[in-house]
Parts: C-alpha cells; structure tokens; sequence
C-alpha cells in the first residue's frame, strides 16, 4: 500500500498526463514514439546515468523496459537520441521547461520567507556557467525548490552580462506575475545599468561580493564601521548552518539609488578550515531586515549548489560534450526540467513524513538514495511511465 502512494505521488509531480505532446515530430514513420524518445532522456538525472551511452545501455534491461510497456529489444539507442536532440525544435525545449511553472506556483513552491516571521518573496538568481564546451546563463527561481525556468546560450566568455541583462528583461514578459521580486547577483552584475532594469520592473536588487574594495560605496562603508561603528548592528546563532553571525549596515547611495551596505561576518566553530567568512552584501530595497538580508545572501548559492552542481552530480553535464550546441541545449532544457520534477518530488515526500520515512527505511536522506529507494517502488509497477508517453 505504501508503495503504490509513494509511487503515485511520484507520478502526480509529472502531471500524470502526457509531457511531450509540444514537441513537434518531423520523422515521417517512425519506429519509437517521440514522446518515448524523450521522455527516456527525461529520466537521465532521475535514473543518475551521464552519457547518452549510459542511457543505451541502461534503455535493454528487462526492467527498464518494463517502464514503458516495451516489447521492442530496447527503449531507445544512443544514436537515436544524439539525431532525436539535433532536429528538436529549441523554442519548443523552453516551452517544455517553462510548462512546469503553474504547477509548481499551484502547489506554492516558487516562494520563499527569509525570515521566521518574513513575508513569502520571489526570488530570481542569475549566474553564468560553462557546460559540455559551452558557455551559458541561467535564471533560477528559488523557493522551495530551486527552479531554473530560463537558460540562454553565450556565444563566447565574457558575454554573460548582456546575455544576463536581456533574461532581466524577459523575464516580465514570459513570466508574468512570477517574475522575481528581488533579484540574488554576484559583484559582476553590481552597476546602475542592472539596477536600472530591476527597478524599472519595480522589483529590488542584492548584490554580494567579498572585497569591499570592488566599489567605493563599500569602501566608504568599511571605514565608517572601523572608526565609528554602523547605524545598525546584530548578532545571532544560526541553528541550521552552526554558526554565529554578526552584520553591520549603514545606508549610502549608489549611482542616484539609495542603498543598504551590510558587511557580514561568520564564525563556524565546528569546521576545521575556513571558520572564518566574511562578505558584502548591497541591496536596492531598504525594508529588508538585517537578518532577510543575511539569508538572501545565502540563498545566492542556491544555484550553484541545488542547480550546476546537481545536474553535474546526476547527469554528468560538465563533461557531456555536444559541438553542436542545439543538440546541447535541447538536452540541457530537459534535464533542468527533470531537476525541478525532482526537486518537486522531495518536498511532497516531505509533506508526508510517515510516508518518508518509510521511503527511506533508515538511509541518510540523499538525492540519490531517496531516488534509488523511488526508483525500486515503481520498478514494482508494470508500465509506471507508459501513460506519459
């Protein structure tokens, strides 16, 4: 009984409906359905397998089979995937990534309080990468989930702030009321232009850097807490991170904005390099607490750890190596897709504590024994995927 609830739950944040109905088949008779097809690239991340040849491989087991309802000798070859991913339509690969959105703002993922007593915020994460031999930008929505709804392509390094500058500007027309309210960037998006944007969307901005020297504001700053103390201060322990924090802020203006300049400073008794952190944060909305500031800040790693670093993890895409680059990204928009789903995934089972625990049977609580532990549930189930199909 436990399993089928585990598995249709699994099921229910696929939508339990067909996936791939957007996506455009050009083949004229084809042997393996398209939706087949992709939604066997899909399951990469979820199956952990980094190469479409893994995927091959793992796409003749009996159980894998079993998945689909497939009598054929196998799910789907290597070289169909590679052909499949080249003519796929990329405008259709990002619809396919932004169709999860209502699903998720339906289930109340997609917002996030940065403090006990904060009101629920949306937030919006940019940062570059290089992938498989290509550079890129991702938007992130973080919440309860990490959400990257957005990825361009950059055609060379050194592109990634205009490329960042276009996605801000999007981002109100294809996202709509969704769109981030406050925007978590690193010191290369610190200048009046990305301010600009935000503000023209009436949405705020935070920026956090390490070196005080990168912007006189910051500087100013510095020597004002040196020689005469900031007009706010606070102090605390973090339970969740083991930490005790300090911050300091005085108000400044920034190209005709006015700002907050926090310093942050973290003591981490328990670790044994790196006890010491300290950074500073920059931020357009002046009625953001000291401690939503300090979280915000954290929240900026949301994207390189639940997002890069995962992917990487799960489906090995810093070494997935495409030269051509529609082929890549059309494989990319699938596996952030699988990401989200997955991510979505987690935070039901954990709603259902009992059932969790059940799930995990004693294990530490990982992505990839959760997964392993979902994955044998609906190996249990004939045809567990052949309706999305």
């Amino acid at each position: 009984m436990q399993n089928k609830r585990i598995a249709r739950l699994a099921r229910d944040a696929f939508l339990n409906e067909p996936l791939f109905e957007g996506f455009t088949d050009i083949r004229k008779n084809p042997s393996i359905r398209l939706q087949t097809i992709l939604m066997s690239l899909f399951l990469m991340p979820f199956f952990g397998l980094s190469s479409l040849l893994s995927n091959d491989r793992e796409a003749r087991t009996e159980r894998y089979k079993g998945l689909f309802g497939c009598r054929r000798k196998m799910v789907g070859s290597d070289s169909t995937f590679a052909r499949v991913l080249k003519w796929l339509r990329p405008q259709e690969a990002q619809r396919f990534l932004l169709s999860f959105l209502p699903r998720f703002e339906q289930q109340d993922l997609l917002r996030k309080s940065l403090s006990l007593k904060g009101p629920p915020r949306r937030l919006g994460i940019l940062d570059g990468s290089y992938m498989g031999g290509h550079w890129l930008v991702t938007l992130c929505l973080p919440g309860v989930i990490a959400y990257p709804a957005m990825v361009r392509r950059c055609e060379s390094r050194g592109r990634e702030q205009g490329v960042a500058r276009q996605m801000m500007r999007a981002s109100r027309r294809i996202l709509g009321k969704l769109r981030p309210e406050l925007w978590l960037l690193d010191a290369l998006y610190f200048n009046k232009n990305t301010i600009k944007i935000a503000r023209g969307q009436k949405a705020h901005v935070l920026f956090k850097f390490k070196e005080a020297e990168f912007r006189e504001v910051t500087k100013d700053a510095q020597n004002l807490f040196q020689h005469f103390g900031g007009d706010e201060e606070q102090k605390g322990w973090d339970h969740e991170r083991q930490c005790r924090w300090k911050v300091r802020k005085t108000i400044e203006v920034f190209a005709g904005y006015p700002v907050q300049v926090i310093q942050l400073k973290e003591f981490y008794p328990k670790r044994k390099r790196e006890r010491n952190l300290s950074c500073w944060i920059v931020t357009t909305d002046l009625e953001l607490s000291l401690e939503e500031v300090r979280e915000a800040a954290h929240q900026r790693w949301q994207i390189e750890n639940n997002v890069f670093k995962r992917i990487s993890h799960l489906s090995g895409t810093k070494r997935f190596y495409f030269k051509d680059h529609r082929q890549f990204f059309n494989l990319l928009h699938l596996f952030f897709a699988a990401v989200a789903v997955l991510d979505c995934i987690i935070a039901l089972l954990r709603a259902h504590k009992r059932l969790f625990a059940a799930l995990r049977a004693g294990i530490k609580d990982t992505w990839r024994n959760v997964f392993s532990r979902i994955r044998e549930v609906l190996y249990e189930l004939p045809c567990a995927f052949a309706g999305m199909t």
